[in-house]
Order: structure tokens, then C-alpha cells, then sequence
């Protein structure tokens, strides 16, 4: 069975509004077989996604910090 052997995650790059006006670039994780969002970071890596039980390793990622972007115009809302 494919979910036995251990593949890594797709990393996706999310933008949201922080506070209400600051845009922020967040970097998370998603499970390789059914693309749901893993609960990882650099203190907590889980080994299985908990929707399908494919198997996940995060060995050799660079978790990266949220990113500030700027502020968002009043228009952009």
C-alpha cells in the first residue's frame, strides 16, 4: 500500500489579513495524497495526515516565518 511509505508534504503559500490591515504570507503544509492542511510547525511534525493516514516526513524543511507583506489599501477589501 502507497500510504506505507513515508512522502513529504506540498508546501502552499497562503496571504491573509492580520488584525484587519496588515497582509501576512504564511507558508503551510498539505498531505500529498488528499491535500489537507497538516497541523505542523517547527515544534510539533505529525507522522500520519489524521483525514487519510498517508505517512509524512518533514525531514530537510526549512520551516519558514510569517512574512509581513505591507498594509492593505481601504479599495482592497
Amino acid at each position: 500500500m502507497s500510504r506505507d511509505r513515508e512522502k513529504k508534504p506540498v508546501p502552499k503559500a497562503e496571504t491573509y489579513l492580520k488584525y484587519g490591515f496588515v497582509m501576512i504570507e504564511h507558508e503551510s503544509y498539505l498531505c500529498p495524497t488528499c491535500s489537507h492542511v497538516l497541523n505542523a510547525g517547527p515544534n510539533y511534525q505529525p507522522r500520519y495526515c489524521d483525514q487519510c493516514g498517508q505517512k509524512v516526513t518533514f525531514a530537510g524543511i526549512k520551516w519558514k516565518e510569517d512574512q509581513e507583506l505591507g498594509y492593505a489599501r481601504e479599495g482592497c477589501l
